[in-house]
């Protein structure tokens, strides 16, 4: 019963650090496990905080010192540790706002996706300095990306044993990829988030048609410059920032050829979906490498 109250022992036994969970959750808690799993991701808000802080003063401390590509690995993990707190901030508010174990699916996805986007973005920051050499000379920081990477993963692993979605009383829980296989992608392969009519099937390849409201704006990028613009990057900047979901999707219809560019989505272009011709007719690529000096995060690497 996910609304009963446990003790920590419990909710930690869901975790694969029950040690660590143990030493973050009070001692004498009695809360159910939805519970435990708010806290968690409130405590790992204020970790990301904390990181972001000694990051920024690494930068400012050290601005004629580091090493060009330990440098640039700093600014990487800025960037990522922003995006970890945004994703923090609006799974708290939806969990503060939720108040039970029952969430709208929708809801529940969204949540359990941007705390399994904030332990990548741990492990790419940590990779990234990894690779500069620079890790181990910053005792601070080097403590607390470690104690970071471990409170995100338990966030993770308590609040997807603490919620189900609403009108169940209870969560199957199916192991391994049966999981991302039956729960998060139907039969033809559209992942379940995606209303069904928005992507129609024809006989040869899958196509994207117009479904108002779930496609509120169709852009086309082509490198002929026959079409709204000629690379994805310019498309993507085009779009409104923060647009609310209900508002609907802006997509970008992408057109065969290759496009050599390093497509970035900033954490304000919300809602953006990307439709390419088809395997092998719109290929995105690039040449950026560690070995050439670039960072995991603006590399192939990652």
């Amino acid at each position: 019963n996910l609304t009963s109250p446990v003790p920590p022992d419990q909710a930690c036994s869901v975790t694969t650090n029950p040690t660590f969970c143990r030493s973050i959750l009070p001692s004498g808690g009695r809360l159910n496990l939805f519970e435990y799993g708010r806290l968690l991701v409130s405590r790992s808000l204020q970790q990301s905080a904390s990181f972001s802080g000694l990051i920024d003063r690494a930068l400012k401390d050290n601005p004629n010192t580091l090493p060009g590509q330990a440098h640039g690995a700093l600014q990487d993990c800025q960037l990522l540790s922003q995006i970890t707190s945004n994703h923090l901030g609006s799974s708290l508010s939806t969990l503060n706002g939720a108040g039970s174990p029952f969430l709208p699916l929708r809801l529940g996805d969204d949540v359990h996706t941007l705390l399994s986007g904030i332990v990548a973005n741990q492990q790419t920051c940590h990779d990234g300095l990894g690779q500069s050499s620079a890790l181990h000379s910053m005792g601070d920081l080097y403590d607390q990306l470690v104690h970071g990477s471990e409170l995100y993963r338990t966030s993770l692993a308590v609040f997807a044993h603490s919620w189900v979605p609403e009108g169940n009383n209870t969560k199957k829980v199916v192991q391994g990829r049966h999981l991302l296989e039956q729960s998060r992608v139907r039969p033809d392969g559209v992942p379940r988030w995606v209303n069904e009519d928005l992507l129609r099937f024809g006989p040869t390849r899958r196509s994207a048609h117009l479904f108002i409201p779930w496609v509120k704006t169709t852009v086309v990028v082509s490198k002929s410059g026959e079409a709204d613009f000629r690379t994805i990057n310019d498309a993507i900047a085009a779009a409104a920032d923060n647009v609310d979901a209900r508002i609907g999707y802006y997509m970008i219809q992408i057109d065969p050829g290759v496009y050599e560019e390093y497509v970035t989505v900033g954490s304000s272009k919300t809602n953006i979906m990307m439709v390419g011709a088809g395997i092998n007719e719109t290929i995105i690529t690039g040449s950026h490498s560690v070995g050439d000096g670039f960072t995991t995060f603006n590399s192939a690497t990652l």
